[in-house]
This record gives structure tokens, C-alpha cells and sequence, in this order.
């Protein structure tokens, strides 16, 4: 590791994040009459990669200066991808999200290819996410299952099918799949919740955990090439609020931040979507979230967005563009969007985006930019302003 990257981790180990505000149109306030959690304070802004035709905004109580749009870097799991990057981050772009689960661990590699270069690794701020945090306690929670009587196993399952019934998650016009097998993520997880809960965490599967973590993170530095990233997502695709009751994340997390090894901490998420931004601003220990937000699921969430907001988080919205990429969209979402943003000249993700940014709550759009081209497409609404029309 770098001379450089030591100085810089002691820098962060000194410096104190908070966040700026940013006003919500009383619109979007919906018909929630709850007060905000607290108010924002100041955060010292930190800036890499600033160019005068990039719109950049605060990354809440982090005091990054990200893009509008950020790039999703899901796709790139070859070097010949790196000239992708690299016209991204010539045209500003100053925030690159990746996760160990991409391409099994081959995006990591791409990235730390990319960000190993020269010069590259000051312009930009790196995020991550531990996606196999809870393969540990998975694997606890599927051996305690295998070993129980077929009654047991079903008034377990019972209980989780229960749990997820009351809470009505898979209603339709709540939930939405944006890729294959998502929703099978509530059983999974609703399921390893209610046999932990019985049989409880010892001492010892908290110690499994965060050795599990500390190996995860290490391989993924090694991968990216860094000796710490500016965002760590952990866990990844949270599925249920309680999950992130979890006195090992709040441990392993401050842990990581005062070894310089992660400067913020973060929580991403597509399921459940509400509730689990509330329970990221209840915790805590979060920094940032990043989270599915869109044209077709906004009205349940911009309340909570603004509460988010004046907690301090700093709010990366995803899946803003997904909805016209999928296969049996209702098409009252396409048309939604084009008689809110009715400019022809652009295209329908470049609206989406756009739709997203008259939000001044949330911070940036993370957005799969697989060529040139489509970079160019998206960043045409960069610091555009918008009389958005009611629909």
C-alpha cells in the first residue's frame, strides 16, 4: 500500500462528517405529519474530480461531493471495459459503486485495475459492499434447521410466512422486482430471522461474524487494489429492518472506520424499501443509503426520503432507469414519466434520471452506463432544472 494511502487514512480518522441541508418542497411531504429526526449540521465538503460542467451535491454527513450521477460498475468484469471509466471520469463523474458479488469478485478487479493507475485513485471515491456478510449465520441457521424435527420446521416457516404476510412487503405497487429471484429474498430472510431469534446468537457465532467480515473486506481491498474504500456497503440487499439491529455491524463497522480501512458506512437495499431507510436512520451507524427509487415507487418513500434527509444520510437513489429496461412494465409508468417530463429530445432513461434530480433530498443516481454513449445520454440532465408537471 501507498505512502499516500496512509496519509490519506489518517486523515479520515481525524475528520468528522456531518451534513449539509437541503430544503424539501412541501409536496413531497406527503401527508406524514412526524416531525424529522434531528436537524442537519455542517460537514466539511470533500472534493476530488470537480469540473465546472458537473453538477456536484453532499453526500449528507459523509462531506462527499459526488456527480448528480454516479457510475454502477455491475457490467465491467473485463480491462477492456476501463475506457468506460475512464470517459466517466473525464466527463466528472467522481463516485464508482462495485460490490464483491459482481462477476463473483471480477468487477472488484476491473475497478482496481482502473483505479491503480497514476493519478486515478485521488479522483475518485470508491464504494464497495460485503455481500456475503451473512453467509456465516446463514450457514448457522441452515444447519440448525436441517437438524429439526419436520413439526419444528414448520411452525418456523409458519412464522416467517406470517411475519411477512402482516407486513404486507410483496403487496403489489410496494414491491417491485428489478431482477430474477429478488423476492425470494424476504422468505430467505424472514426465515434465518425467526431461527435466530429462537435459538439465539452466542458469543461465538458474533466472533465467526466478524472474523467473516474483516476476511471479506480484506479480500475485497486486495481486489480493488486500496488500501481502504471511501464507502463500505454493509450489509448488501437488507431484506428486513431487524437485520440491521445488529450490535456486530455496529461494532465491525467502527471498527473499520477507526483502522482507516473504510471511511463511511453504508446500507443498500431493494426490498422492503420504507422501512428499511427508517430503521437505517434508527440504528445510527450509517452514513449513507442507497436504495431503490423511482417514478413508479416514490409516493411511499419521499416522506421518509426527507426524514432521511434531515438525519444526516446521504441518499443515492438506484433503480431509477431499471423500470424501462424490464420485461411487463404496466405502461401507465412509461406514460407517467413522459407526461411529467414531456421533452422530447430526451431519451426515456435520460427522463428518469432527471425526474430523480428535481429531488433535492436525494444526493446522486447511480446509473449502469455500459458504453459511451449512453454516459453522454445521461449526463444531458445534469443541472437541469425542471417544472415537473403532476400527473
Amino acid at each position: 500500500m501507498s505512502k499516500h494511502n496512509n496519509s490519506r487514512r489518517a486523515f479520515f480518522q481525524k475528520s468528522a462528517a456531518a451534513t449539509l441541508g437541503l430544503s424539501l418542497a412541501p409536496s413531497l411531504l406527503g401527508c406524514d405529519n412526524t416531525k424529522a429526526a434531528t436537524a442537519p449540521v455542517v460537514a466539511t465538503p470533500e472534493w476530488r474530480n470537480k469540473q465546472s460542467d458537473m453538477q456536484y451535491r453532499m453526500l449528507g454527513k459523509s462531506g462527499l461531493m459526488v456527480s448528480e450521477i454516479v457510475l454502477g460498475t455491475f457490467p465491467f468484469n473485463d480491462p477492456k471495459d476501463i475506457p468506460i471509466m475512464e470517459a466517466a471520469v473525464e466527463r466528472g463523474i467522481n463516485y464508482l459503486d462495485t460490490a464483491s458479488a459482481y462477476s463473483q469478485g471480477e468487477v472488484e478487479k476491473v475497478v482496481g485495475q482502473y483505479i491503480s493507475q497514476p493519478g486515478v485513485r485521488e479522483k475518485v471515491f470508491v464504494s464497495t459492499k460485503l455481500s456475503g456478510y451473512y453467509g456465516y449465520i446463514g450457514k448457522v441457521a441452515n444447519d440448525i434447521f436441517k437438524g429439526l424435527p419436520q413439526d419444528k420446521k414448520n411452525a418456523l416457516q409458519k412464522k416467517a410466512q406470517d411475519m411477512i404476510a402482516e407486513r404486507c412487503v410483496k403487496r403489489p405497487g410496494y414491491h417491485m422486482n428489478f431482477f430474477n429471484g429478488q423476492e425470494n429474498q424476504f422468505d430467505k430472510t424472514y426465515l434465518r430471522y425467526v431461527i435466530m431469534q429462537e435459538y439465539g446468537y452466542t458469543k461465538e457465532h458474533k466472533t465467526k461474524m466478524k472474523e467473516h467480515a474483516r476476511k471479506l473486506l480484506n479480500e475485497g481491498l486486495q481486489r480493488l487494489q486500496t488500501d481502504y474504500v471511501d464507502v463500505l456497503h454493509c450489509p448488501h440487499g437488507v431484506a428486513m429492518p431487524e437485520m440491521l439491529e445488529d450490535e456486530v455491524l455496529r461494532e465491525i463497522l467502527a471498527e473499520f472506520k477507526e483502522k482507516g480501512l473504510v471511511k463511511n458506512a453504508a446500507v443498500s437495499f431493494h426490498n422492503d424499501v420504507t422501512a428499511n431507510l427508517q430503521k437505517a436512520v434508527e440504528v445510527g451507524y450509517y452514513d449513507l443509503a442507497m436504495f431503490a427509487y423511482n417514478i413508479a415507487n416514490h409516493a411511499a418513500l419521499d416522506s421518509t426520503v426527507y426524514k432521511a434527509k434531515e438525519a444526516g444520510l446521504g441518499l443515492i437513489a438506484m433503480k431509477v432507469g431499471r423500470l424501462f429496461v424490464m420485461q411487463d412494465q404496466p405502461t401507465w409508468r412509461l406514460d407517467k414519466l413522459n407526461t411529467t417530463i414531456p421533452d422530447e429530445d430526451l431519451s426515456k432513461f435520460a427522463k428518469a434520471y432527471m425526474w430523480a434530480l428535481q429531488n433535492p433530498n436525494l444526493s446522486c443516481c447511480v446509473s449502469q452506463m455500459e458504453t459511451v454513449d449512453k454516459i453522454e445520454d445521461n449526463l444531458a440532465v445534469i443541472g437541469r432544472k425542471y417544472d415537473v408537471k403532476s400527473v
